[in-house]
């Protein structure tokens, strides 16, 4: 996501980053991973990743422009690029209404910094 929560420009991300996904693959230690076919690009040589389109009971989801407000969930994690991109697609779920449980940087490959931020409910 950018600084102004923007998804996705053009039916398609913004940026992508290989330090996040290795951040994730390093957070999950093997645990499974759901995602839909579009993202699963990203995670190629990952033996834990489940694609599909229906995160029902999924303990741990990748998504990119999916929509919050119907998925069950306690955790939240969002990285975030230094950067505003035209996005025509924006996070439409208010983080505000969940705690901002822990901030930190990534250094990223393509950007300087990379913000992960971990919300609960």
């Amino acid at each position: 996501m950018d600084q102004n929560n923007g998804l996705l420009f053009n039916e398609r991300r913004p940026s992508r980053d290989r330090e996040v996904v290795a951040d994730i693959e390093r957070t999950l230690q093997g645990e499974p991973i759901a995602m839909r076919e579009y993202s699963a690009k990203l995670f190629e040589g990952m033996d834990n990743v489940q694609v599909t389109d229906d995160f029902q009971g999924c303990e741990n989801v990748f998504l990119e422009a999916d929509d919050l407000a119907n998925l069950d969930f306690n955790t939240l994690v969002v990285y975030r690029w230094d950067k505003v991109y035209p996005a025509d697609v924006t996070l439409s779920y208010d983080l505000k209404s969940l705690k901002l449980d822990d901030v930190s940087v990534i250094k990223g490959y393509s950007h300087d910094e990379i913000v992960k931020e971990v919300y609960t409910r």
